[in-house]
């Protein structure tokens, strides 16, 4: 870091992320102790990863920088990023697109939160708003911090209760309609998760390899990057052997058009039933089929990705296998009618 005198102001050039940058160091030729000391301040921003530089880019120049992370680092898929990119048009660029990184503070996100309720918008959708405008922030400003939210105006429609069996399979038979392409792979979808507890996109996004021998599941939820703590009953194995094997793509086991769809699929499907309930429905309903079946409560928390994983959990569970077994094979014996 250097400190230099240009046309009467002091200014430093610092190297960061390998480059080098230049800032004011809003300090005149005759005010070299002010100069001095926002040096200083300058020095400790960029111990804490802070970048003046950056703090200065405007949101709306950062789209493309965070499409690139989303893809890499971010591990996203490309539908997930189309859908930030609709939300970065759409909601956040009219608000922030003009701000500069250092700009956007919390009380700016706690009102955008407040308007966004007053707009009707669910806790959901203003949540997942939310996300892209901190991923954004700290790809600039490491120490960006979002603010805490104790209250939600509009948290979305609530289920009352969970799900009978029959209910399961009335909505199970509809969906085999609901597309003639791939109605068959939204059924097959569907009883996995009813059968297993995963969600939508961890159950879209299984892969062979992940199956070990005794059938338990080796896979990081996608929401939360946890371990799934999942075994496949027998209805939920042979639904992974009637998929026929992809040549180009072996390890795949479903194929469809992207999680969107399926969800959309399985909450319409629904509707027309007459059935209260969507695709997280069938999460509550494994676990209830499972409590039922004996399961701990505490085993079943876990199962449903409802408790943080840890080592001591980890153990915990490695002794408790035979019990989780069980507990799914109570799915085997679930009497409804066949499909």
């Amino acid at each position: 870091m250097q400190m230099r005198l240009k046309k009467g102001r002091w200014y430093a050039s610092f190297s960061y992320k390998g480059k080098w940058h230049g800032d004011t160091l809003q300090a005149y030729e005759h005010e070299l102790k002010k100069a001095i000391v926002n040096l200083g301040k300058l020095f400790l921003k960029l111990e804490r990863g802070e970048s003046p530089t950056d703090l200065k880019r405007k949101l709306k120049d950062t789209w493309k920088a965070y499409e690139e992370w989303a893809g890499t680092e971010g591990e996203k898929s490309k539908s997930a990023i189309k859908d930030s990119l609709g939300r970065f048009n759409k909601r956040i660029m009219p608000v922030f697109g003009d701000l500069s990184i250092g700009e956007v503070t919390q009380a700016l996100l706690k009102q955008y939160k407040a308007d966004r309720e007053d707009d009707g918008a669910t806790k959901s959708t203003i949540t997942k708003e939310l996300r892209v405008i901190k991923e954004i922030c700290l790809l600039y400003n490491p120490a960006f911090k979002m603010p805490k939210f104790k209250t939600w105006a509009n948290r979305g429609k609530r289920e009352a209760s969970v799900l009978e069996d029959a209910d399961v399979y009335k909505v199970s038979g509809l969906i085999l309609k609901s597309s003639e392409e791939f109605g068959e792979t939204y059924q097959q979808i569907f009883l996995l998760m009813a059968y297993t507890g995963l969600s939508i996109s961890d159950a879209i996004h299984l892969k062979r390899s992940q199956i070990d021998k005794d059938d338990f599941i080796h896979k990081k939820r996608a929401k939360s990057g946890e371990e799934i703590i999942t075994c496949l009953c027998k209805r939920a194995r042979d639904i992974i052997d009637s998929v026929p094997t992809d040549i180009k793509n072996p390890d795949q086991i479903f194929s469809v058009p992207n999680n969107k769809a399926v969800a959309t699929a399985i909450n319409r499907t629904f509707k027309n039933a007459g059935v209260v309930g969507s695709s997280k429905s069938l999460r509550h309903y494994a676990g209830s089929v499972l409590l039922d079946a004996g399961v701990p409560e505490k085993v079943v928390s876990i199962i449903l990705g409802h408790a943080p994983g840890s080592k001591s959990t980890g153990i915990y569970l490695h002794a408790r296998k035979k019990t989780i077994r069980k507990g799914f094979q109570a799915f085997d014996k679930v009497q409804m009618g066949v499909i």
